[in-house]
C-alpha cells in the first residue's frame, strides 16, 4: 500500500475542491432542514429497519440513548482495504473524510488524507481521537481490522469533559461513536457509523441534539461514508493482485 507523510498531504491540498464540496454540504444540510419529517429515515441511512435495529459493538456504553443514528455504505473493496482509513480517523491524523471547508470554518484544523499514514495504523484502547486541536476522546473499543469506538462524558455547562465516577453534572452529555467494517464477500464490505447519545432532557438539549443538530450531523457523516468508500475503492483498484 502506498503511504505518504501527513505534511505532504497538507502540501497537496486542493482548496477550490474543498470549497465546492463545502457548497454541496451546505445544500444537503438545507435540504435536511426542509425535510425534518424524514429524520427517522436519515437516522438509518443505508440500512433497512431490521439491519438498523441489530446490536452493534459499543451499544452497551450508552444503553438508553435519547438520540441515535446508524449510517452504512456498501464498498466495492474487501474489509482489509477499508480498515486503514478507519484506523487513522481524527484531527491531526487522517481527518474524517468529510467537508473540510465546513470543519475549518469552525477552526477545527481538519485535513483529510488520501493516502495511508503508517504512523496511525496501530490504534489501541486508550488512544485519543482528536476532533479539534482542543478536544480528543479515548478509544474504548478497538478490534484491529474491524471496529473502534470512542466514549465521551461532557459537562455542557462547563464545556468540558468530566469523570463520571467522581462527578454528576446536572447538564450532561454521554456519547459513544462506533466506526466499523463488515465483510460482505471476498470483494465487498460495508462501513458502518453508529452514534448514540444520552443527555439531560431539557428543551434546549432536545432541540440541539434533535431537529437543530441532526441535519448537520447527517450531512457530515454521510460525506464521511462516501469519503471512506472512495478511498477504499481507489486503493483496492490500484493495488496489484
Amino acid at each position: 500500500m502506498e503511504t505518504v507523510s501527513l505534511d505532504e498531504q497538507r502540501r497537496t491540498r486542493f482548496t477550490f475542491l474543498q470549497i465546492l464540496e463545502g457548497v454541496e454540504g451546505i445544500l444537503i444540510i438545507i435540504a435536511a432542514y426542509l425535510t425534518l419529517l424524514f429524520k427517522p429515515l436519515r437516522d438509518r441511512w443505508g440500512m433497512n429497519r431490521k439491519e438498523a435495529s441489530a446490536s452493534f459493538p459499543g451499544d452497551h456504553l450508552v444503553p438508553q440513548p435519547r438520540s441515535e443514528f446508524v449510517h452504512a455504505i456498501e464498498i466495492n473493496a474487501p474489509a482489509s482495504f477499508v480498515w486503514p482509513w478507519i484506523a487513522q480517523l481524527g484531527q491531526g491524523k487522517g481527518g474524517f473524510y468529510s467537508y473540510e471547508a465546513l470543519e475549518n470554518i469552525l477552526g477545527l484544523h481538519i485535513y483529510n488524507s488520501d493516502k495511508i499514514l503508517p504512523e496511525f495504523q496501530q490504534p489501541k484502547i486508550g488512544d485519543l481521537i482528536p476532533f479539534s486541536p482542543k478536544d480528543a476522546y479515548p478509544l474504548v473499543i478497538c478490534e484491529h481490522g474491524k471496529a473502534m469506538a470512542i466514549e465521551n462524558w461532557y459537562d455542557l455547562n462547563k464545556n468540558s469533559v468530566y469523570n463520571q465516577a467522581l462527578e454528576s453534572p446536572m447538564n450532561y452529555l454521554h456519547l459513544s461513536w462506533l466506526w466499523m467494517v463488515e465483510p460482505i464477500d471476498e470483494h465487498r464490505s460495508k462501513f458502518i457509523s453508529r452514534n448514540r447519545v444520552d443527555f439531560k432532557p431539557s428543551f434546549k438539549n432536545r432541540l440541539l441534539f434533535g431537529p437543530l443538530g441532526e441535519p448537520v450531523v447527517f450531512a457530515m457523516d454521510r460525506k464521511m461514508c462516501y469519503g471512506i468508500k472512495r478511498r477504499a475503492e481507489n486503493l483496492y483498484r490500484n493495488t496489484p493482485r
